[in-house]
């Protein structure tokens, strides 16, 4: 008798379905061909594809809807790891992550206490990021004294990454050191350490907590970015196809080529097809719309960013603790020049989520280019420092340096656009951005030339900002950036700028 089981309890099956999971369970070291398994399931028999896929469906619907994964033009492969008797969690319909208790380094049992503070700590404050499934912690203190393997915790907990790490303390100075593992398949996705002075053990322990989470949340995001890229769109869910929306977006969001963008609104809407309470999907929306107007890309400014208000209100209706989607809800009223609804809104975002480096930076660049660069500029440069690989570190660079235009520090603009450029080497903004730093120090040959770049490359915003439209109605910063661009396009004069710098 074959029989499958979820704990004690017998799970209904039909005997194809049964013989599709012998098949994939005996072969799950590899991708099995389509054809292999209907030989095996149906041998001797001719019967259509859809026999297969109605079998795949009926065994995702037990077993979860990533247990069965489709690798186009190859095969299918069974994602879980299925121990005899074990019971298995089916993944949440999000990025799952779990912190592990932290080990203690060294021989001065005082500091035992400290670990466990990190980790409770280091789970709060990734709870903060609503698109990421946090195992509690008291479930994962339930390791603390047990042999780990990975896999199995994984599998008993139900999350795809775990997060290890160790603490060595001191009287006056404590170093943690945290790391994160794909569970899935052992591998390291990201690993730093952390040292810190011991003046008051509750604030560095706030701070080192808040730096790892700083840099844990975007690597979970490309991690798992890489890892549906790969799937097949009929086996991901309407979260699932929100989230790729999201990775393509977020990896294009710079590129003046409108494809990345019309390719995350077709998967966001495909999302909203299969579930039109998808909080990702709306924000998705709201943030193709805000990089349309940015570029250029749309027929109707004022329709564009009537939609992208919308899709971000959609969002936060959902969810309300979205910080990402009350962020892009606040650029889209930056970019109808209503400053009095952005700003607020956009501080409201770093309140709710103070360990997002890509809102920092945002709001930074915001706040400096609307009058405020003395407050702008350090919490641009805050947002850089807490998350130093960030995959959006090319658009950072360029808050930074706007930011650091509207301080009038055009060495430091010219570098930050430099940096931008050595990130993200086919987008516009960096050459935009080095345009007018190069005028503000004088050097317009230099200048012309970036902006015939610039023009080739993105015409459509170079016309926007020729146009006079620019990102703030600041008096001092517009005239500025206005004259400068000008400058380097030949239809202002160099003496133009000289009074301006």
């Amino acid at each position: 008798m074959r029989v499958l089981l979820r704990g004690r309890s017998i799970v209904p099956i039909g005997a194809r379905a049964f013989d599709l999971l012998e098949v994939l369970l005996l072969h799950r070291d590899r991708v099995v061909p389509r054809d292999e398994i209907m030989n095996a399931v149906w041998p001797n028999t001719v019967v259509g594809d859809n026999n297969l896929n109605v079998q795949v469906a009926n065994l995702r619907r037990v077993l979860g809807a990533e247990a069965i994964v489709t690798v186009p033009g190859r095969g299918l492969h069974f994602a879980p790891e299925v121990l005899p008797g074990g019971a298995m969690l089916a993944f949440p319909d999000r990025p799952s992550v779990v912190v592990l208790p932290f080990e203690t380094l060294g021989d001065d049992p005082d500091f035992d206490w400290l670990a466990d503070g990190f980790v409770e700590d280091i789970t709060t404050e990734l709870s903060r990021f609503r698109d990421l499934f946090v195992v509690a912690r008291n479930s994962a203190f339930a390791y603390r004294q047990t042999p780990r393997d990975l896999r199995t915790v994984a599998r008993e907990l139900g999350v795809r990454y775990v997060v290890e790490g160790s603490v060595r303390a001191r009287a006056n100075r404590v170093r943690v050191t945290a790391q994160l593992i794909d569970a899935a398949n052992g591998g390291h996705v990201w690993a730093e350490s952390f040292d810190r002075e011991m003046a008051d053990h509750f604030d560095t322990q706030t701070h080192v907590a808040r730096a790892i989470v700083t840099c844990l949340s975007p690597q979970i995001e490309r991690a798992e970015g890489d890892r549906i890229s790969v799937l097949a769109p009929e086996d991901l869910t309407a979260h699932g196809l929100a989230q790729r929306a999201w990775t393509v977006i977020s990896s294009g969001e710079m590129a003046y080529d409108p494809g990345p963008r019309d390719r995350a609104e077709d998967m966001a809407r495909q999302a909203l097809a299969r579930d039109a309470s998808s909080a990702l999907a709306w924000r998705v929306l709201a943030w193709v719309a805000w990089w349309h107007v940015y570029h250029g890309t749309t027929e109707s400014v004022p329709d564009t960013l009537a939609a992208g208000v919308d899709a971000a209100t959609r969002a936060i209706a959902i969810n309300k603790t979205d910080h990402h989607a009350r962020r892009l809800r606040a650029q889209l009223h930056f970019m109808k020049h209503d400053v009095e609804a952005g700003l607020p809104e956009l501080r409201q975002a770093h309140e709710m989520n103070p360990n997002c480096a890509v809102t920092l930076c945002w709001l930074g660049f915001y706040e400096a280019i609307n009058g405020r660069a003395a407050i702008g500029v350090p919490l641009t440069e805050a947002g850089l420092r807490r998350s130093p690989c960030d995959p959006a570190r090319g658009s950072m660079f360029c808050t930074l340096g706007f930011a650091q235009f509207a301080a009038r520090d055009y060495d430091a603009t010219a570098e930050a656009a430099e940096a931008a450029l050595a990130e993200a080497a086919h987008s516009a903004t960096p050459l935009l951005l080095g345009t007018i730093a190069y005028v503000g120090q004088g050097r317009i040959e230099k200048a012309t030339d970036t902006f015939r770049k610039v023009e080739q490359l993105a015409p459509r915003l170079v016309e926007e900002r020729l146009s006079g439209r620019w990102l703030s109605v600041n008096p001092d910063y517009l005239a500025r950036a206005h004259t400068f661009f000008r400058v380097a396009a030949g239809l202002a004069p160099p003496q133009a700028a000289n009074t301006l710098r």
